[in-house]
C-alpha cells in the first residue's frame, strides 16, 4: 500500500506540473471555460439552444470551422479534419445534433469520421496500467480522469452506427442494411467485452487484498430509488433493440421488392419484442409484415427521439477508513426530465400511437451501475492519494487536512458521455393512401398536445420519418426517395 500511496503523490505532482489535456467540448463556450467545466457544464448551452428551437444557430456555431468565405468544406476535407483534430465524443455529439437539425448528409460525414476514429483508436489499444479498470494509467492513479483520451461506452458504439445508418435511410439508401448489421454485431462484441473486462477486474482484486478491503467498506452507489427503478427497466445496457428494429425496417422495405423476404423481417421484428415487450408497434408488425400490402397505399415509419440522456454528475465525499482520512469525487449518472409522455402521427384520416422502442435512459442508468465495480476501486484509489497528501502535509508542519483537501480539488472524475443522445425513441408504423402528401407528428405530456410537426413524405415508395422532440420543440424529417418503388 505505500507503493502506491508513493506512486500516487508522485502522479499528481507530475499532472499538476503538466496540465490536463485537451478538451472534449463543444466549442460554444470558449477554449480556456471549457478546461474548467465539467463535461456536462461544456454542453449546457446546446441543451439551451435545443429547448429553445434555436437548432440552425446551434449547428451554425458548431460547425463554424468548415465553413471558408462562406462556402462549406468539401466533405472529405471535414472527415480528415475531423479525425485529425477531434475526439470521437467529440464528433459523434456534433453528428447527432446535425442530423437532429436535418442535414442528413454531413451528419453522414461526422458519422463516418467518428467511426474510422474509433476504429484507430481501437487498434491502438488501450492504455495497459490499470487498463481493465477503464484505462487512464497515471490518470487513474491521480484522479484527473477527465485528462484521457474519451473511451466510448459500449452502448454508445452501438448508437453511433445506428445513427449512420439512420443517415443512409434518410437519404434513400439502401447502404444502411450493412451498417445496420454492424450495430447488431457490434452490440454482442461489447457485451462480450464487458464481462471480459468485469472477470479481470475481479480477478485484479482478488490479488490486491488491500484495496480490495478498502473498496468493500466504501459506499459506492448514493442513486435514489427512483434512478435504480429506471436502471432496472433493462437487463443490461447491451440490450438495445434499436439495431433489430432499424434491421426490420429495412427488410420491411425490402420485401416490398422480394416477398421472400417477408420472414426475415417477421423474425428481427420478433427479436425486438423479446427485448422490449412494450413495443406494440414492433408486435403488429411482425404479423402485418407476412400479408401483402394494401392495394393503393404506402408505408410510413416513424422514429421519434425524444428528450437528453442522463448526465455524469459530480459527487463528493468525506471518508475515514483503514487509518486513511480524506474526500473522494466520482462521477455519477443522473436522469434529466423530459415534459414528453408520449406521441402519435396523423395521416388521412389516421391516427397512430408511437410506441417504445429504445429506453436510453435506462441503457445508460444500467451502464452506470454495471460500472460499480471499477468505482469502488477508483474510490479506494482516490481515498489513498487523499490519505497520501495529507500524510505528507502533516510531515511539513501543515494540517493533514489542507494536503487531503488540496487532492479533493485536483480530482476530476470522468464526467463524459454522450449527452445529445436521447432520453427515449419511439416508434410507429402506418400505411397512407399514395396520394398522400404529408403526415403530422405530435407529442403529448399527460395527454394534452404538447407540440406538433408536419413532414412531407415521399412522392412514391415507403418513408421513413425522423422526429426529434425537446419538451415544447418538435421537428420531423423524412427522406425524399426511396431505393423502393411501391
Amino acid at each position: 500500500m505505500k507503493a502506491l500511496l508513493h506512486t500516487c503523490l508522485a502522479g499528481v505532482l507530475v499532472f499538476s506540473l503538466f496540465g490536463c489535456g485537451s478538451s472534449d467540448g463543444l466549442g460554444l463556450s470558449g477554449q480556456d471555460q471549457e478546461q474548467t467545466q465539467t463535461y456536462a457544464e461544456t454542453f449546457a448551452p446546446a441543451k439551451e439552444a435545443l429547448k429553445a428551437g434555436r437548432f440552425e444557430e446551434l449547428v451554425g456555431r458548431m460547425n463554424a470551422s468548415f465553413t471558408k468565405d462562406g462556402e462549406r468544406m468539401p466533405l472529405e476535407d471535414i472527415k480528415d479534419e475531423l479525425v485529425s483534430k477531434n475526439s470521437e465524443l467529440a464528433i459523434v455529439e456534433r453528428g447527432l445534433l446535425t442530423l437532429n437539425s436535418g442535414d442528413f448528409e454531413l451528419a453522414l460525414t461526422f458519422f463516418d469520421a467518428a467511426e474510422q476514429k474509433l476504429d484507430k483508436t481501437e487498434s491502438n489499444g488501450f492504455s495497459s496500467f490499470f487498463g481493465s479498470m477503464g484505462g487512464g494509467g497515471l490518470a487513474a492513479l491521480t484522479g484527473l480522469e477527465e485528462s484521457r483520451p474519451y473511451r466510448m461506452r459500449g452502448y454508445e458504439k452501438v448508437m453511433l452506427y445506428n445513427y449512420k445508418a439512420l443517415c443512409y435511410m434518410l437519404l434513400g439508401d439502401r447502404k444502411a442494411y450493412n451498417v445496420t448489421r454492424n450495430a447488431i454485431d457490434r452490440q454482442q462484441q461489447e457485451w462480450e467485452k464487458f464481462k471480459e473486462r468485469l472477470a479481470k477486474l475481479e480477478a485484479k482484486q482478488q490479488e490486491d487484498g488491500e484495496v480490495a478491503n478498502i473498496s468493500r467498506q466504501i459506499n459506492a452507489d448514493n442513486r435514489s430509488a427512483a434512478t435504480k427503478k429506471k436502471a432496472a427497466l433493462v437487463s443490461s445496457a447491451y440490450v438495445n433493440p434499436f439495431g433489430d428494429y432499424m434491421n426490420a425496417v429495412l427488410q420491411e422495405i425490402d420485401s416490398l421488392d422480394d416477398k421472400s423476404l417477408r420472414d426475415n423481417a417477421r423474425i428481427s421484428y420478433e427479436k425486438v419484442v423479446e427485448n422490449n415487450k412494450s413495443c406494440s408497434t414492433a408486435r403488429t408488425a411482425s404479423k402485418a409484415v407476412m400479408k401483402n400490402a394494401p392495394q393503393g397505399r404506402k408505408l410510413v415509419h416513424v422514429i421519434l427521439s425524444d428528450g437528453f440522456a442522463p448526465e455524469r454528475k459530480e459527487m463528493s465525499k468525506a471518508l475515514k477508513i483503514e487509518g486513511l482520512t480524506g474526500i473522494v469525487n466520482w462521477a455519477e449518472a443522473a436522469p434529466v426530465p423530459t415534459k414528453v409522455t408520449g406521441a402519435r402521427v396523423r395521416a388521412a384520416g389516421q391516427t397512430a400511437n408511437l410506441t417504445s422502442l429504445s429506453r436510453m435512459e435506462s441503457i445508460a442508468l444500467r451502464d452506470d451501475q454495471d460500472m460499480i465495480p471499477w468505482r469502488y476501486t477508483m474510490m479506494a484509489l482516490a481515498l489513498a492519494r487523499s490519505g497520501s497528501a495529507g500524510f505528507l502535509a502533516q510531515k511539513l508542519g501543515l494540517k493533514s487536512e489542507l494536503g487531503a483537501g488540496l487532492v479533493s480539488k485536483m480530482q476530476r472524475p470522468d464526467t463524459r458521455a454522450w449527452l445529445s443522445l436521447p432520453n427515449q425513441v419511439l416508434v410507429a408504423r402506418m400505411y397512407v393512401p399514395n396520394g398522400t402528401k404529408q403526415i403530422t407528428v405530435e407529442t403529448l405530456s399527460g395527454g394534452s398536445r404538447l407540440a406538433r410537426a408536419n413532414v412531407q413524405i415521399a412522392a412514391e415508395g415507403p418513408t421513413v420519418v425522423y422526429a426529434v422532440s425537446y419538451d415544447n420543440q418538435l421537428r420531423a424529417y423524412a427522406n425524399k426517395n426511396s431505393w423502393v418503388k411501391q
